[in-house]
């Protein structure tokens, strides 16, 4: 017998960034190109209490004025702890960026990548790039959509 026959809803959004949990940074500057949890990781996103869901990530790419971010492979990561470790920490999904020459005549490309997926309570989402984005600020500004349950 099923355990649960009704369809379970978020309760209340949940918009998460890289600079709300890295004071500010940009992410992207410092480059990892571990694939396995380890090394350094930029927290994207913490589930709620009772979980969440997570319906995509955004990156839209930052630069001083007029200047350019680099080609990466961003990384995500699914952890059961804040302390990351390759027993706790698991790679989820990978989206290529590429260059990015910034205007200020004309939009940027917003990337997205759809995860669709239910966290446990207090999970984690950690990103990481394979290479540097380029000097700081150049990078990726990556906001997490999703709702508490």
């Amino acid at each position: 017998m099923p355990a649960n026959t009704s369809p379970i809803y978020s309760i209340v959004g949940a918009v998460d960034s890289a600079a709300a949990n890295n004071a500010g940074a940009v992410a992207g500057p410092t480059a990892n190109t571990a694939t396995d949890g380890s090394g350094t990781l930029i927290k994207i996103f913490t589930a709620g209490a009772n979980g969440s869901y997570v319906q995509k990530i955004r990156f839209r790419p930052v630069a001083a004025s007029a200047g350019s971010v680099a080609a990466t492979v961003c990384r995500i990561f699914i952890s059961s702890s804040s302390t990351t470790s390759t027993t706790v920490t698991w790679l989820y999904d990978e989206i290529t960026l590429p260059a990015v020459t910034m205007s200020n005549t004309a939009a940027s490309s917003v990337f997205e990548l759809p995860i669709n997926v239910a966290l446990d309570p207090n999970y984690l989402l950690y990103a990481t790039f394979g290479t540097s984005t380029g000097t700081s600020p150049s990078g990726y500004s990556i906001v997490t959509i999703a709702g508490d349950y």
